[in-house]
């Protein structure tokens, strides 16, 4: 009797003590990742599942193993596999296997077939990324949206750095993979660009504009895919309603602007100022009224 209450007693802290291993081992992967991702500029992440649960896992792992050599001396790009259930998370990958290439903290997601030419060649056409970061001194300047679009169409997503869980953004990149020198795509932080957010009207984030022929669409989909922003770029946003672009502010409206914003900061202290400079002047008024006439007698007096 006694040894079976020993026996079943140690059962629950053997499987403690297994989930803690398993718990150590995933925090190894993600703090490994995490290393690398802050050392290298370009990375090519496979996403798998455990060793022999799927058979596609293990046929990308053999190809990406025999393509890491040729990645990393032609392209100066080194090859992690990951198997950490939140770290696909983070990336949003639903189903692998998956291939995420991230250059310059920019993530675009590989969605063709594994074979050597089709993935060198996706890898080789997108070392640089493809979207554009954006703020108030470069916006009007690179897109010319309002002042004839020479520069051609531009699909930007406005957001504050955290409405984006960081998948919107990789959807729009690997968007702009798709449409590379067809829809130039751009990203907005709405705190480092507040003049372009109130130039548009930005209420809410993320929000998706596409920018063509000084007219601008607003995507209203829910869901963000890189499917829907290639589908909308490519013609869906006719559904929207078209707005004319507005023109950037002139330097009158800035200093306008700034003038009604200090004045809703500082309302109460500008009142203040206002009525103690009123009585001031009154006071000096006053002054200057009693201590004219009395002149005029002390001049009378001395003639």
């Amino acid at each position: 009797m006694f040894f079976r209450v020993i026996f079943y007693f140690c059962i629950p802290l053997i499987y403690i003590h297994a989930a803690k291993n398993e718990l150590s081992e995933s925090q190894k992967e993600i703090d490994s990742f995490e290393k690398i991702l802050r050392e290298e500029s370009a990375l090519v992440v496979l996403f798998t599942q455990p060793c022999c649960e799927c058979t596609d896992c293990v046929e990308a792992e053999v190809l990406l193993g025999g393509m890491s050599k040729e990645i990393e001396e032609n392209l100066g790009v080194l090859v992690a596999r990951i198997r950490e259930p939140s770290l696909k998370s983070r990336y949003g990958v639903k189903k692998v296997p998956a291939m995420a290439y991230v250059r310059n903290n920019m993530t675009a997601m590989y969605d063709g077939l594994f074979e050597f030419e089709e993935v060198y060649a996706w890898l080789q056409d997108n070392r640089f990324p493809a979207t554009a970061e954006l703020d108030d001194s470069s916006f009007e300047h690179l897109t010319q949206a309002a002042t004839g679009a020479t520069t051609g169409d531009w699909l930007v997503m406005f957001h504050d750095g955290t409405c984006c869980k960081n998948r919107e953004l990789i959807h729009l990149e690997t968007a702009g993979t798709k449409m590379r020198n067809k829809v130039n795509v751009a990203s907005v932080n709405v705190l480092k660009a507040p003049e372009t957010s109130e130039r548009f009207k930005i209420t809410s984030c993320p929000e998706v504009i596409f920018f063509r022929h000084q007219r601008l669409y607003r995507l209203s989909l829910p869901d963000i895919t890189s499917t829907t922003l290639r589908r909308f770029s490519e013609g869906f946003y006719k559904n929207s309603k078209a707005e004319r672009v507005p023109m950037p502010p002139s330097l009158f409206d800035k200093f306008r602007d700034k003038t009604i914003l200090f004045y809703k900061k500082n309302s109460y202290q500008v009142f203040v100022g206002l009525v103690i400079s009123t009585i001031c002047i009154m006071l000096y008024l006053i002054a200057s009224a009693i201590k004219s006439p009395a002149e005029q007698k002390s001049d009378k007096k001395s003639k």
